[in-house]
C-alpha cells in the first residue's frame, strides 16, 4: 500500500461523515477514513448507512471497523468489502471513550497486543481473496507506553499501514502528542507506511511533522473540523481566513450533502456541532450559535443561516 507525503482528514465521530469527506477532499485532502463502526453490529443487524455512505469522490477511503472478536472483525471486514469496495479496511485500536472501553474494544484492547495482533492476522486472512488491505489506528498503549510490543504484533501480522496517535488511551486528549514516538515507528515499520496523528494546529506544522519524523502520511482531525481549509492552505502554502459568507456556504453544501444519507431534520441537529467549530474566532461567534442552536427546525436553522449570511455580506465583517 502506498501513503507518499499524504495529508489526509482524520477519522471523527459525530464529524467525519460522507458530505464533511467530500468537502475537505475538495479543498486538497489526499485521503479519507469513515467513522468508526461495530463490528458485531454490522454481522448482526448490518451497518449504519450513515456511517458507511460514501462516494467515489471520497476515495482512497479506509472503512473503519472495531470489536474485540478476531473473527467477528474479519466477517464485518468480508461484508463491507464486498458490498463497498474500500481501498482498504481500518481497524481502530484508538479510541478511548468510556462506551467503547466499556464494551472492551478498540483502546480497550492496546493492553492486549497479542490480541491485536490476532485481530489483524484474521481480518488480513480474509481480506486476501479481495487484494483489500488492513490498516491500523493506534495509540502508545492503554496506561503506559507499550508502542515497540503493538508495533510487533502488528506488522507480523500483516498490517499494510499504521496511523499513530502518540498519546496514551488513559491521556485522552490531555498532555500533548510526542511525535517524537511517530518518528521511532518509522523506524521500527520500514517500509510499511506510518501516519502521524494529533496536535497538528496549523498547516505550517505539516511539513514540520514530515521533515521530523519521516513519517508517510500527517493526519489532520481537530483542527480540520473548525478550519476545514487547513487542507486547501496547505496545498497553497499560505494562510486563508474564509468570509462568514463563506463559512455559511460550507455549511448549507454539507447540510443539503447531508441529506443524501440522513434524515433531513436529524442531518439539521447533527450538523450543530460543526457549526460552532466552523464559526470558531469570528467577531460576535456567540450571537451566531446562539441563533443556531435556538433553531428548532430545519427551516428556522437555514432561515438564520441565510440570515447572518446576508447581515455579513452587507459588511458585517
Amino acid at each position: 500500500m502506498k501513503v507518499e507525503r499524504e495529508v489526509i482528514l482524520a477519522p471523527m465521530a459525530g464529524y467525519t461523515h460522507s458530505a464533511f469527506r467530500r468537502l475537505c477532499r475538495e479543498l486538497g485532502a489526499d485521503r479519507t477514513y469513515s467513522e468508526l463502526m461495530n463490528a458485531t453490529g454490522i454481522i448482526h443487524r448490518g451497518e449504519e448507512v450513515e456511517l458507511a455512505y460514501f462516494t467515489d469522490l471520497e476515495r482512497p477511503i479506509h472503512l473503519q471497523l472495531y470489536g474485540r472478536n478476531p473473527e467477528e472483525i474479519a466477517a464485518a471486514a468480508v461484508k463491507m468489502v464486498e458490498k463497498y469496495r474500500p481501498e482498504a479496511i481500518d481497524i481502530n485500536f484508538g479510541c478511548s471513550v468510556k462506551k467503547v472501553l466499556k464494551a472492551k474494544a478498540a483502546g480497550y484492547l492496546l493492553q492486549f497486543p497479542e490480541e491485536m495482533g490476532r485481530i489483524v492476522e484474521e481480518t488480513v486472512k480474509a481480506l486476501k481473496p479481495y487484494n483489500t488491505p488492513v490498516t491500523a489506528k493506534i495509540r502508545l498503549g492503554f496506561y503506559e507506553d507499550t508502542l515497540e510490543e503493538i508495533a510487533e504484533n502488528l506488522l507480523k501480522a500483516g498490517v499494510s499501514a499504521i496511523a499513530l496517535h502518540p498519546r496514551t488511551a488513559k491521556q485522552g486528549f490531555s498532555g500533548s502528542a510526542n511525535w517524537e514516538r511517530v518518528k521511532d515507528l518509522k523506524r521500527i515499520a520500514g517500509s510499511v507506511p506510518v501516519i502521524g496523528s494529533g496536535d497538528v494546529r496549523n498547516w505550517r506544522e505539516i511539513d514540520q511533522k514530515f521533515e521530523e519524523t519521516g513519517c508517510d502520511g500527517v493526519m489532520i482531525g481537530r483542527a480540520a473540523v473548525s478550519n476545514p481549509w487547513i487542507f486547501k492552505e496547505y496545498r497553497e502554502k499560505r494562510d486563508y481566513n474564509p468570509s462568514v459568507p463563506e463559512r455559511v456556504d460550507f455549511i448549507l453544501r454539507e447540510l443539503s450533502l447531508m441529506w443524501e444519507f440522513f434524515p433531513k431534520e436529524k442531518a439539521c441537529k447533527a450538523i450543530k456541532a460543526q457549526i460552532s467549530q466552523i464559526f470558531k474566532g469570528i467577531r460576535g461567534k456567540a450571537k451566531l450559535n446562539d441563533a443556531v442552536m435556538r433553531s428548532k427546525s430545519c427551516e428556522e436553522l437555514l432561515e438564520n443561516l441565510n440570515r447572518i449570511k446576508l447581515e455579513y455580506s452587507a459588511g458585517g465583517e
